[in-house]
């Protein structure tokens, strides 16, 4: 009857898992080296009452959102930074909502979202 072929791989298909997997590297070494150099920020999110895994998913979200996302913004650092950040609330209000749902002010949303962003920018030009 009918069998199962699979599609042959051929040299212009991307390894998908290959290339995940690289990129969740990326991710936790630029988390890793935002928790040593930032763990006031995220003293004041445990504080807050934000535990430990919610805070590490919060960041690492923003830091692959501004990996996908940072080859669109030109500018200096900071005008990169605000528009990445506004961009990025647009897309993906949730985060107001679960700041907010911590009481944490807006202006507390937008320095520490910013120091992560600007941080993942930082360590993108320090690797090329």
């Amino acid at each position: 009857m009918y069998s199962y072929q699979p599609v042959p791989y051929n040299q212009y298909q991307i390894d998908y898992h290959y290339y995940y997997r690289q990129q969740q590297d990326v991710v936790n070494r630029i988390y890793s080296a935002f928790r040593g150099e930032h763990p006031d920020l995220i003293n004041e999110l445990e504080t807050s009452g934000m535990d430990g895994e919610l805070i590490t998913y919060i960041n690492r979200s923003v830091i692959q959102y501004t990996l996908t996302n940072a080859n669109q913004y030109t500018g200096t650092l900071l005008n990169r930074t605000n528009s990445l950040y506004e961009n990025m609330l647009k897309q993906i209000p949730w985060l107001t909502y679960l700041f907010r749902a911590y009481r944490l002010s807006a202006n507390q949303m937008r320095r520490i979202l910013r120091t992560v962003i600007r941080f993942t920018f930082l360590q993108l030009r320090n690797a090329y």
